[in-house]
């Protein structure tokens, strides 16, 4: 089913929506007429990916897993080693998980982080349907600065939708939400101390503004013996310096930023990168 039929029965079902008589059978045939799937095949090595989408969001996300953001996929590439353990917090319908656990060996470990949980759901669906089981495990858990629970307020309910927050001190809060839950939030040290999840060598952050709360609570593993070689956060509006200097006093230094959709027409018009969004790899050294 190709994303515009999908986006017109998305549009009828809304419609349907305000009439009464329809039979409730009726609605789980609808339901069931707007599951999409994704097959997704890597030029490069000729891995296959497969995905179960219940939303149109979720489904472009699939479909975009090599083009939405290039730089994380050839940072994956690059650095990925056969024991490696990956952290991927914002995992969100589980693109790169899927594609890191398909480049890591038997000894290595995937822990996909996702709060949302309509989308954490799809996650746990698509890890199944890649029979990756044994190398991935999903947390429904949201990473934070802080252990506990905390309101965390859904912004949409669709599958592979982003902006949802958990409400912490240095977060970004959201207003008007359509629900709200207790979620329990937990720092990436307390993690690793609780043996909830080994140490990673490599992670990657994108959480829609929790970056920083996020990093701060991982300080113990950034300075440890065990740090991880590279660290891919991503950086909201304004908080390049925050993030930077928070990275720097745990011994690691910005190398390479990658930018994607808006973001790379603005800074091709000369925006500062404080003025921007973006990918900020740090590693450590310098």
């Amino acid at each position: 089913m190709s994303p515009e039929t999908a986006y017109k029965l998305t549009e009828l079902l809304e419609r349907l929506k305000k009439l009464k008589w329809l039979p409730i059978r009726h609605w789980f045939d609808l339901r069931q007429v707007m599951k999409l799937s994704a097959r997704v095949r890597d030029p490069t090595d000729g891995e296959r990916y497969r995905f179960t989408c219940s939303s149109l969001h979720s489904y472009q996300r699939a479909r975009d897993l090599l083009g939405k953001e290039p730089g994380t996929i050839a940072w994956l590439r690059k650095n990925l080693r056969p024991s490696d353990v990956f952290l991927d917090i914002g995992a969100n319908i589980g693109t790169f998980s899927l594609f890191a656990a398909k480049h890591i060996g038997e000894q290595g470990h995937v822990y996909a982080c996702e709060p949302h949980l309509p989308t954490a759901v799809q996650l746990l669906q698509n890890v199944t349907l890649n029979g990756l089981e044994k190398r991935i495990s999903v947390l429904s858990v949201a990473a934070s600065g802080y252990d506990g629970f905390h309101p965390f307020r859904y912004k949409r309910w669709r599958e592979g939708a982003s902006g949802s927050q958990l409400m912490i001190a240095g977060g970004p809060g959201l207003e008007k939400p359509i629900g709200t839950e207790l979620k329990l939030g937990m720092r990436v040290d307390t993690m690793i101390a609780q043996g909830a999840i080994r140490s990673p060598n490599l992670i990657k952050i994108d959480t829609d503004g929790v970056e920083i709360p996020i990093t701060s609570g991982m300080k113990t593993l950034l300075t440890g013996d065990n740090r991880p070689r590279s660290v891919l956060v991503e950086v909201q509006q304004g908080e390049l310096q925050t993030q930077k200097a928070f990275m720097g006093s745990c011994g690691y230094t910005l190398i390479d930023t990658h930018f994607a959709g808006k973001w790379i027409r603005l800074k091709e018009r000369g925006r500062s990168l404080d003025e921007l969004a973006f990918n900020a790899l740090f590693e450590p050294g310098g």
